[in-house]
């Protein structure tokens, strides 16, 4: 293909050897100009994208006038640039008004919850969602993320303290909206801390404080192991060891040692891997399983993988016991992780002291342990009452002289 002159001056063209432009051949157009002492020979496009002579004339007019002025641009390329830039700076400004008004429902939809769902457990997001739905949503839904307070946040709580919903309820609505906030923030989407900061939750204590006498102990056990052989086995460890639920539920065979009598307890709640020891009861259970690979988990689920939740049989046999009958409070409540509290007791009643018990139980601060203080002081009282009727058997009336 060859160039040709057109009708305007500066402006040349090649026709397409087959493409067709109308009822001619399609035309590909390019201008040519001297600046500087430079020739520039510049491509503008083709007819069938739109261009056309007098428009590359046009074009190359107003290049020719910007030279004559000494005004930028002067070449082609140098005005794509600027007008490339233009269009940048005006979709960044155009990104950064949308991201300012981003609704909290909105981006909880669209950013949050998405990336939550490939990391988190079903049961965790699921909650987060329904906090969204029920509690967060009709106070600051509509609300762009950059104009919500504190005031906002202080009406979630009130609706849900109007609403009777427990101050644990508060805590995990305002860690979703914390965690959303921070989220929204390393996206630039806000600049500031959570307004979750400056609004405080009432104080409660949800710990569970329910501990089983050895007669309900014997009970429980008895019934379990009538109905589901594998919860009377991770009941007994629970129960002997203090270990928690998914610490059970992760062992595996080469976390047992009988000889040493220990557990390994690996990647426990509190990040730490812990040892705890066995009970006769204990090395028997599992002196009498068939054993599998040493990475095989002890106690798997039908599909082979790590069980999520204690079977429904451990409720329904506190139910039939009436365990829980006539108790309201949760925390007075007999469920699977009552079992550890149960140890814990146990532990503190037989003589030994809070830190020994601290580290077999893996709490991360003996702060934790002393939950189980009244025990200890249970024990200190009976042993003043004890020093008191010895100091009184040993009293010496005393004489009156005179």
């Amino acid at each position: 293909m060859k160039w040709e002159n057109s009708e305007y001056g500066g402006v040349r063209f090649r026709e397409h050897k087959e493409r067709r432009h109308g009822i001619g051949k399609d035309k590909y157009f390019v201008i040519r100009h001297q600046f500087n002492g430079r020739r520039y020979d510049e491509p503008l496009g083709w007819a069938t994208e739109g261009m056309s002579a007098k428009k590359a004339f046009l074009i190359l007019a107003e290049l020719k006038q910007n030279q004559a002025t000494s005004t930028p641009p002067f070449t082609l390329r140098e005005k794509l640039s600027i007008e490339h830039a233009r269009r940048d700076s005006e979709e960044r400004e155009k990104t950064q008004v949308e991201a300012a008004n981003i609704t909290f429902k909105t981006f909880f939809e669209n950013e949050y919850l998405p990336i939550q769902k490939t990391h988190k457990d079903r049961e965790t997001w699921v909650k987060e969602e329904q906090h969204g739905i029920i509690w967060i949503f009709p106070v600051v839904g509509n609300i762009p993320m950059k104009d919500i307070s504190s005031f906002h946040i202080e009406r979630i709580k009130k609706n849900l303290l109007d609403a009777g919903r427990s101050p644990r309820l508060i805590q995990y609505c305002f860690a979703t909206i914390r965690q959303v906030w921070n989220h929204a923030r390393r996206a630039g989407i806000v600049a500031v801390d959570p307004p979750t900061r400056d609004v405080k939750i009432p104080k409660f204590d949800n710990k569970r404080q329910r501990y089983l006498t050895p007669d309900e102990c014997d009970r429980l056990l008895e019934e379990l192991k009538k109905h589901s052989v594998t919860t009377y086995q991770m009941a007994i460890i629970s129960l002997d060891a203090g270990a928690r639920f998914s610490e059970i539920a992760g062992l595996q065979w080469q976390n047992v040692d009988c000889v040493r009598e220990t557990l390994a307890l690996m990647d426990t709640k509190s990040g730490k891997n812990r040892t705890v020891y066995m009970t006769e009861r204990i090395k028997s259970l599992f002196s009498g399983m068939p054993k599998t690979g040493p990475d095989a988990l002890i106690f798997p689920d039908r599909n082979g993988n790590q069980i999520k939740h204690i079977s429904k049989t451990f409720d329904e046999v506190v139910f039939n016991l009436g365990l829980n009958t006539g108790i309201d409070d949760n925390r007075l409540k007999c469920v699977f992780h009552s079992l550890r509290h149960t140890h814990a007791s146990r532990l503190l009643e037989s003589g030994a002291d809070i830190y020994r018990v601290k580290e077999l139980l893996g709490h991360a601060s003996v702060t934790t342990t002393e939950r189980y203080s009244h025990i200890t002081a249970d024990r200190l009282r009976s042993a003043i009452k004890n020093m008191e009727k010895m100091n009184l058997s040993n009293v010496i009336p005393i004489r009156k002289i005179g």
